[in-house]
């Protein structure tokens, strides 16, 4: 029991710290406060040019998961790319310390930051758009924002370990974004999607979480999809675990991380 709450310290503790480093970057800051304005504008006039069809409330939603969708993917791609920069993976790499555990920390801090910006996108829809949430669902709506923050986090792991040796991690995470957008269920329906990608979505946390939110919005059972979201999560937690650490022991082994 020591040896879990001394985990789970230390593992908050580092998220809270990576939170405060990446809120130092002003840059990184503005961009997470001001993407997340464009896509609610986005999700407005794609509601008001369908002549009202969709709901808005919806749309807000998707909107906000897209911006978590990019801090994530940038977040979780630059991880190493920043290790570089500060002269720090070589020793990382070197540390008795398993690479997955100080990763998984900073990734998590990107996905706060994702989930901050699929709240301020919600906030603008509802100040500026008018869009209105029932306060009886918002609770529900917490509790699934906050397990599809952690299990997008474990997501973000993998993708780091997919770019431990790749230099120009940005360029490789940005074409992949829109993708993931369209077959993780933010941006068009599973059930609007051809029937070969259906299954692919389904392996996505997003998809789950995406799903479990807008369930929580319209006051409907939401738990089966936060459940799905939380063990998709788990699957991830521990692949991107495996997949880290047999990165990091292949840089060692064939001393392909050069030193800047």
């Amino acid at each position: 029991m020591t040896t879990v709450t001394n985990s789970a310290a230390s593992f908050f503790t580092a998220t809270w710290f990576h939170i405060r480093d990446l809120s130092r970057e002003t840059s990184d800051v503005a961009l997470n406060l001001i993407t997340p304005v464009f896509y609610a504008c986005i999700a407005y006039f794609l509601h008001r040019a369908g002549g009202g069809e969709q709901n808005l409330a919806n749309l807000m939603i998707g909107a906000g998961l897209m911006g978590m969708w990019s801090s994530i993917m940038f977040g979780a791609g630059t991880v190493i790319k920043v290790q570089r920069y500060q002269g720090t993976l070589e020793f990382l790499l070197g540390s008795p310390k398993r690479l997955s555990a100080i990763v998984i920390p900073i990734t998590t801090a990107a996905s706060v930051f994702g989930a901050a910006s699929m709240l301020l996108t919600c906030l603008w829809g509802v100040i500026v758009f008018g869009v209105r949430f029932d306060p009886a669902h918002v609770a529900g709506m917490a509790a699934a924002a906050v397990v599809t923050t952690l299990a997008m986090g474990a997501f973000g792991l993998l993708v780091a370990a997919l770019f431990v040796q790749a230099r120009r991690a940005e360029s490789m995470a940005s074409p992949m974004i829109a993708p993931l957008w369209m077959i993780s269920g933010i941006l068009v329906p599973v059930s609007g999607l051809i029937e070969p990608l259906r299954p692919l979505s389904r392996v996505l946390p997003m998809s789950w979480g995406a799903e479990a939110v807008r369930a929580a919005a319209a006051g409907l059972p939401f738990l089966p999809a936060l459940a799905w979201c939380a063990a998709s999560g788990l699957v991830y937690l521990f692949v991107g675990s495996w997949a880290i650490e047999v990165v990091a022991r292949r840089s060692r082994h064939k001393g392909e991380v050069n030193l800047w």
